[in-house]
């Protein structure tokens, strides 16, 4: 089971039954948060620290504040850099709200139509019956008798890609195509 994204993701199970994994929201803003937050407190400190030693670099950040809104704004005292931290503040809580918003509403669309990232749980993985490493030849006149459930399993277990997409009659082709081309039915 793939756990690289574990600590944003979790995982659900939808009325149906099927375990889906999707965003921890709370996670997420915790982690985009702490990640913006760090970015702006390296940038403030880039700008403050200047200031505190020899006034430099504060332009930058007198130039912002003016263009957002603080008119003639000049960072003389400590109290103009709260302001300016303040509003780096907000500005972060604006960006984690619409990150985690987006990530929100991607659960809610999953939910509603069904496409979540199915996960196998590992109860499911251990009563999996095991695989051969090469697959047995399929016996045309099997197919011809299988339903459509029966050809997707099958196809299923042979990897064949795209197989969601395709109807009953193209699951059947691709699996005699596959046959074909194996070493098993070659050899006979």
């Amino acid at each position: 089971m793939n756990r690289a994204l574990t600590p944003l993701t979790r995982e659900t199970q939808r009325d149906d039954g099927e375990v889906v994994r999707e965003f921890d929201v709370m996670s997420a803003a915790i982690v985009i948060g702490a990640a913006i937050g760090v970015m702006f407190l390296l940038f403030f400190l880039a700008s403050f620290l200047p200031w505190l030693l020899s006034r430099g670099m504060t332009a930058a950040v007198e130039g912002l504040m003016d263009r957002i809104g603080f008119g003639d704004f000049s960072a003389n005292t400590i109290w103009d850099w709260f302001l300016v931290l303040i509003v780096f503040a907000v500005f972060t809580a604006i960006l984690v709200a619409i990150s985690t918003g987006i990530l929100a509403l991607y659960n809610q669309i999953s939910k509603r139509t069904g496409f979540g990232l199915p996960v196998r749980s590992e109860a499911a993985a251990v009563a999996a019956p095991k695989r051969a490493a090469i697959a047995e030849p399929v016996d045309d006149d099997d197919l011809d008798d299988a339903t459509f459930d029966e050809l997707y399993a099958e196809a299923q277990e042979r990897g064949i890609k795209g197989r969601s997409h395709m109807s009953k009659g193209q699951l059947r082709a691709a699996l005699r195509r596959r046959a074909r081309k194996s070493p098993t039915s070659r050899a006979r």
